[in-house]
């Protein structure tokens, strides 16, 4: 026995020699309910720390990033500490080390480790009385001595362990796991497989598999929160900050923070990184951009260890935009994670009001917004003791965020009646409805199962707002790209194809297309009739507004369809015609270029090469559409980016060629109905003018012809308005803006009157001239080989309207045949003698 002490004490000695300079000592951090006491701490670099639990329940001390604790890996005990327990850790590394408990992450400390002073006189000291001098509590209080060797010898047999019988090294291994088979799994073994499918097949591909297993989980608290944090922090580590796209609002943030706590781990260099990342993700002020925002201020708060708010918020101001987003995730980071010595439990409105004090309202709404989470949380408050809370507050942003709050916190019951209840407990119309709306919305948010039904439950149960609630929950399906599922059926043997296809349409039109429900459709309909099929019905039933509205969008559905089947261009396009203005050209061209892409090829090497040549088609329309459709098919592969797609466009040769591509890419960027999957980057909610001002030149005279689509869509199709806007741009310009005013009225309504009624609205002669030349021009496109539509249209026009009007007929004709002498005759069916002689003029 006496031979076995031995061999322990010498083990000690040579693992762990106890002879330490005059300067170190051993500091003891409590793990207690408040946290970690004291938070931080410095010592130098031959001190060793003592982690002892004096909480009711496990602790678990280690190194950030949570929750990989990757920081200073060997600052993990890699297992629990159970109440009474302790853990010993002696680091070798000076620097300042962040930490949190691996099991309650909203707890951290600092570990600050300096290097030790040399004194000539250094002697040896034993180690018992070293660990007596650094307090006045008892040994047996903060643990004994024994407790310290015990842990410290689990580790030299740990060590001794892993000499004898090492670890082999695991395989490669790019399947995937199940989401059944996941779900199984332990915590720690799930974060081990994120890890691995993040080595193996991508961080992206690991943070989906998170978001398939979670699908329609809050996740705002907990393993899913932590998971996703994890997926975070991978992306970062595999692909830096162009990784940020990934992330997505999934799980109260869980992505983002990850993300954003690994990039500002060690300092906030790449604070304007960060941003530039997030206005990628979108317009400025959209949900997207917002939340990535609101995870930077996360980052933030986490970088100052959650214990001065004020240099956090002073941080987020240094924002070019967004600061707003960045102080809510600011005070939701506090709110989670600081120690309950931060705030004040005799003062509900703490720290709003005292940064109130001192920098007036600049902080009062998104403090309000997180102040019921707190109270709630923290303190225990029932939820009538927090409204009774708002309702007291003198500062008005306080009360407003804080009734939305409530309405947040309500949302979590998914009950629509439940929800309705609770807000108007508050009393007041005006807080009510903010509560009611801000429930509906993270209904949606949050993706609370049956959140489609609910939302609008909910909103329904407010008589003051009720369309305020119901367009903020349709802003936040679009902006979030919610998709939820519509009821199509199959068609029923014997049934008339024209009524069924009629019948899918509608159930979109009725919803005004949300939620990707002209995609759903075409899936329908494709598996259903086929595409050539489809396109014939689509003809045939054009004058239907629910079919006419959105053909375009489906016919490119439909095409992607077709060309994943065939896998050959010219296989759709013997298929594809003009019908709903060639949308069936366009998507074939996207699906293909999707191929190729994925199949990590060059696409710049093949780009101008696809369409081929004029001389290959019949006709100069299914050219040009080819072209057109490279641009749209350019803009779908590269995820909406302007420049890399005109980059591409600018691979042909042919100047005519370069700006045919242009036209599919700006259309795309401005106002593209099938942009719901893949939303533009380039717009700003406060630059209407915005990409054709900072473009360069020679791309500016097709960008400023698109952006009037995108004029339309924010003016709500008040034609002059569009105009007045249209008027802002360089004069140059200003034909090409009226002309698409003209060719737009094709795609909003079938009505040859109502068409020319909004041309009539142009600010003067020419305007209305050249508006009227693009509606012809778009009905040349749409309605192929159909003249007469156009002389109905020119006939309705004013006599000094007519000529503009008549030779766009010519020049639509020439599309559709480069024989002149066919082109003669379709202008020969103008029965108007003047009409006929400017029509055959332009031939």
């Amino acid at each position: 026995m006496s031979s076995f002490f031995l061999l322990i004490v010498s083990a000690l000695v040579f693992f762990f020699p106890v002879n330490v300079s005059a300067h170190s000592e051993v500091r003891i951090i409590e793990m207690t309910s408040n946290g970690f006491e004291p938070q931080e701490v410095t010592v130098d670099e031959n001190s060793s720390i003592i982690f002892f639990n004096k909480d009711t329940k496990s602790r678990w001390p280690a190194s950030n990033t949570h929750p990989t604790h990757e920081l200073y890996p060997e600052f993990d005990p890699r297992k629990p500490i159970a109440p009474g327990e302790s853990w010993a850790f002696k680091p070798k590394e000076t620097g300042e080390w962040k930490f949190h408990d691996h099991l309650l992450p909203h707890m951290r400390g600092v570990l600050t480790v300096v290097k030790e002073e040399q004194d000539e006189n250094q002697k040896q000291v034993d180690l018992e009385p070293d660990i007596l001098s650094t307090t006045s509590t008892s040994i047996a209080e903060k643990n004994s001595l024994m407790d310290t060797i015990k842990n410290i010898w689990s580790d030299v047999l740990s060590k001794i362990k892993d000499i004898f019988n090492p670890s082999k090294p695991t395989e490669k291994n790019d399947a995937v796991i199940s989401i059944e088979d996941f779900k199984k799994l332990s915590y720690d073994l799930q974060t081990k497989e994120l890890e691995k499918i993040a080595e193996g097949n991508g961080a992206p591909r690991a943070w989906q598999l998170i978001k398939n297993v979670f699908a329609g989980e809050g996740g705002s608290s907990g393993n899913i929160h932590d998971l996703a944090h994890l997926a975070g922090i991978l992306l970062y580590e595999k692909g830096g900050f162009e990784h940020i796209t990934d992330c997505g609002s999934e799980f109260a943030f869980g992505c983002y923070h990850g993300f954003l706590d690994k990039a500002f781990a060690e300092n906030l260099d790449h604070l304007p990184d960060a941003e530039q990342s997030c206005l990628k993700l979108g317009p400025p002020n959209s949900g997207p951009v917002a939340s990535c925002i609101h995870g930077i201020g996360h980052g933030v708060a986490s970088f100052y260890s959650t214990n001065d708010v004020e240099k956090a918020l002073v941080t987020c101001r240094k924002l070019a935009s967004g600061n707003e987003y960045c102080f809510d995730g600011v005070f939701m980071e506090f709110v989670r994670s600081a120690p309950d010595t931060f705030f004040k439990s005799d003062d509900p409105y703490y720290p709003c009001n005292s940064l109130e004090e001192k920098y007036g309202y600049a902080y009062s709404f998104s403090c309000g917004r997180n102040q019921p989470s707190l109270l709630m949380s923290r303190y225990k408050k029932g939820f009538d003791e927090v409204v009774g809370v708002c309702t007291r507050a003198s500062s008005k942003p306080f009360k407003n965020a804080c009734f939305e709050s409530l309405g947040f916190s309500l949302a979590a019951t998914g009950d629509a009646r439940q929800i309705i209840a609770g807000c108007q407990k508050i009393g007041e119309d005006e807080f009510v409805a903010k509560c009611i709306k801000a429930a509906a919305g993270e209904l949606v948010f949050q993706e609370v199962p049956g959140w489609p039904e609910t939302s609008k439950e909910v909103c329904s149960g407010v008589s003051q707002g009720q369309r305020e609630c119901l367009e903020h929950i349709e802003r936040l399906i679009k902006e979030y790209h919610k998709q939820t599922s519509f009821n199509f059926r199959n068609l029923k043997s014997g049934e008339d194809a024209s009524s069924y296809i009629r019948e899918q349409l509608q159930v979109c039109y009725d919803t005004g297309g949300r939620d990707g429900c002209y995609k759903q459709a075409a899936d329908a309909l494709y598996n259903n009739l086929g595409l050539a099929q489809t396109l014939e019905l689509f003809k045939n039933n054009e004058e239907y507004p629910e079919v006419y509205a959105r053909c375009h969008e489906v016919t490119h559905y439909l095409s992607r369809l077709e060309y994943e089947k065939q896998g050959s261009i010219a296989n759709v396009y013997a298929q594809c015609d003009s019908t709903c203005h060639g949308g069936c050209y366009h998507g074939t061209m996207e699906a293909y270029l999707k191929e190729y892409v994925d199949g990590d090829a060059n696409l710049g090497s093949i780009f101008s090469t696809v369409c081929g040549k004029s001389q290959d088609y019949q006709k100069p329309i299914e050219f040009n559409e080819c072209l057109h459709g490279m641009g749209h098919a350019a803009m779908f592969v590269t995820d909406m980016e302007l420049m890399q797609s005109l980059q591409l466009c600018d691979r042909f040769s042919d100047q005519q060629h370069k700006e045919r591509c242009y036209t599919g890419v700006f259309m795309e960027n401005s106002s593209s109905s099938t942009s719901f999957d893949h939303a533009s980057k380039y717009i700003k909610a406060d630059d209407p003018f915005y990409p054709c001002n900072a473009l360069e030149e020679k791309y500016q005279s097709l960008c400023w012809q698109y952006q009037s689509s995108y004029f339309s869509i924010i003016s709500n199709q008040d034609w002059k308005k569009v105009a007045r806007l249209c008027l802002q741009i360089p004069g140059k310009y200003h034909d090409r803006c009226f002309r698409t005013i003209g060719t737009n009225q094709v795609g909003f309504t079938s009505s040859l009157e109502m068409m020319k009624k909004d041309c009539d609205l142009m600010p003067s002669e020419h305007f209305k001239n050249v508006c009227v030349a693009g509606v012809v021009s778009s009905l040349s496109y749409r309605f192929v080989g159909e003249t007469q539509k156009m002389i109905d249209f020119c006939s309705l026009a004013d006599l000094q309207n007519r000529e503009s009007c008549f030779k766009q007929i010519g020049s639509g004709v020439l599309d559709w045949n480069t024989d002149r002498d066919v082109a003669k005759k379709e202008c020969q069916k103008i029965s108007d003698p003047a009409g006929l002689s400017w029509c055959m003029s332009v031939i």
